[in-house]
């Protein structure tokens, strides 16, 4: 690198490219992967038992229709993203309508995260704020998670 410095201006590009090559690989190893599933326009069928006709017609019914591996299927994309909440288990204790569970009662990456492109000003599409830990503390006492 020092040769190139020494020839002027002509180091820039060799800066440019490893900087290119550096947000990369950065941006490839922590994101998702695949399509984008989540847009209103997304294909239902990644996530859901039915097509976009069937759901729409019956949004609450919709929330049960989910494929029997959805978690498997949000790992596919989502799996390297670094540490997540269990999933596939019962809550400890009652957990608010505004997180929902499956259709077994079961805390699933819906429960915190919104899967349809959902307007929202928080972080990792979370269903409530969790900057300050609130997300954690609906369902956790602090202790637990120190």
């Amino acid at each position: 690198m020092c040769a190139v410095v020494t020839e002027g201006r002509r180091w820039w590009p060799v800066s440019a490219l490893a900087l290119l090559v550096a947000l990369l690989a950065d941006a490839s190893a922590g994101g998702p992967r695949g399509p984008n599933v989540h847009r209103p326009d997304g294909d239902c069928l990644a996530c859901h038992t039915n097509d976009r006709a069937t759901l729409e017609r019956d949004p609450a019914a919709a929330r049960g229709l989910l494929a029997r591996d959805l978690e498997e299927r949000c790992l596919l994309c989502h799996g390297n993203e670094g540490p997540s909440h269990h999933t596939g288990i019962r809550p400890r204790k009652p957990v608010p309508d505004t997180l929902p569970l499956s259709a077994e009662g079961l805390i699933t990456c819906a429960t915190c995260h919104f899967l349809h492109g959902e307007p929202q000003g928080f972080k990792d599409f979370v269903r409530i704020e969790n900057s300050r830990g609130g997300l954690c503390l609906t369902c956790h006492e602090l202790s637990e998670l120190e």
